[in-house]
């Protein structure tokens, strides 16, 4: 029998909860799962599995009674649900993080006015406001849906403005994003985890390869220089603290072709390009996520090693269910228990932990090559 109170809620039950979950009850935490999906990963191993949406009001009762504090496993999550258990219980990010990070509208304005750069970026609302865009000079750009878009979803590169007027058309949305394409030399993601009192642990930086705008693979330690890593950290103790965020967070950096630092998008939540952190640290952003959610105090995440992190998609599977009995010693398989394999769908990952990142990095295309 679970007693009142004695639970924590997970909202989200895919694969960034079933790590949270698994974590969790290594920790000794049980875990309350509510996701609409009744196959949902997460849900088959909570200590208790709420089948319904998230703004269910018999549901959220539910937590109420029964969780002492709530997270999140994605950025999706209505904000008013949040906004309707903070009035009882411990919530984490609260619902005013979750408005602005949700949105990518919202999320650029924020940036601007805390004068963090950005991509330059339009916003579409209205077909006047697409007409007004007629003239605009330098493509390529990037229409994304302001909400509701991850892993490449909801967004189309546009090479002119009649390729725009046909995304446009494409894509299901009321708002759009118009982002200017942006000649990269890096891609890095900064995982930190923000506790109370203002403390905030930094995560070692991930340098973070795409395939198809899908995350293939995060490199840790990011080869980049220490001043680079020094700005990447005050930028991301100015948002966490405009933000008043309490939680996991990562923030997604591009570095330019002319070394100039962009926020690509805020992710209230833990992160792929952080999974590495389960074997390459000393503290996990998972564990994190469960320490702060459980007024724990904090603890330095120290990496032990290099490593290197590759993606598992639905693609592997095109076939059949890929072999993993001849897979070398050295490498962590993290599948995910999903039922339907799909194209770009992230079915599992491999994590590599060796005495150096070159090294890391050849085991871990070896194998990914093996299983493809």
């Amino acid at each position: 029998m679970l007693h009142n109170k004695k639970l924590i809620a997970m909202l989200g039950g895919g694969q960034l909860g079933l790590m949270f979950v698994e974590k969790a009850q290594l920790m000794g935490k049980k875990v309350l799962v509510l996701d609409p999906d009744p196959d949902c990963p997460a849900g088959k191993i909570a200590d208790k599995f709420i089948n319904a949406d998230y703004l269910d009001r018999e549901a959220l009762g539910i937590i109420i009674e029964s969780c002492s504090s709530c997270t999140t496993e994605f950025e999706n999550i209505p904000y008013k649900t949040l906004e309707i258990l903070e009035k009882e219980i411990d919530v984490f990010p609260k619902s005013s993080a979750l408005r602005i990070t949700q949105d990518r509208i919202l999320e650029k304005k924020f940036l601007n006015e805390i004068n963090i750069l950005t991509t330059e970026y339009y916003e579409i609302k209205s077909a006047h406001e697409l007409e007004t865009l007629n003239n605009i000079q330098n493509w390529p750009y990037i229409i994304k849906t302001s909400t509701f878009g991850y892993d490449g979803k909801g967004q189309i590169i546009v090479n002119n403005y009649n390729e725009l007027i046909a995304a446009h058309s494409k894509l299901k949305s009321d708002n759009f994003v118009l982002e200017k394409k942006v000649e990269l030399k890096k891609e890095v993601s900064q995982v930190a985890a923000a506790y109370d009192d203002d403390e905030i642990i930094y995560l070692p930086i991930s340098e973070n390869i795409h395939v198809n705008n899908i995350l293939h693979k995060s490199l840790v330690p990011a080869d980049i220089n220490e001043d680079f890593t020094e700005q990447i950290k005050d930028i991301t103790k100015k948002i966490i603290r405009e933000l008043n965020y309490k939680g996991i967070i990562c923030i997604e950096f591009f570095i330019d072709m002319y070394d100039n630092i962009l926020v690509n998008e805020i992710a209230p939540r833990a992160h792929n390009s952080g999974h590495y952190s389960i074997e390459g640290c000393s503290i996990s952003q998972f564990e994190h996520q469960v320490k702060i959610i459980s007024n724990q105090k904090p603890e330095n995440s120290i990496l032990k090693s290099p490593c290197v992190m590759i993606n598992l998609l639905g693609d592997l599977w095109h076939k059949s269910s890929p072999s993993f009995d001849d897979t070398n010693k050295s490498v962590f398989i993290h599948l995910y228990n999903k039922t339907t394999p799909k194209k770009g769908r992230k079915m599992g990952h491999i994590t590599v932990v060796d005495k150096n990142l070159q090294s890391a990095n050849n085991i871990a295309e070896e194998e990914f090559k093996k299983l493809s």
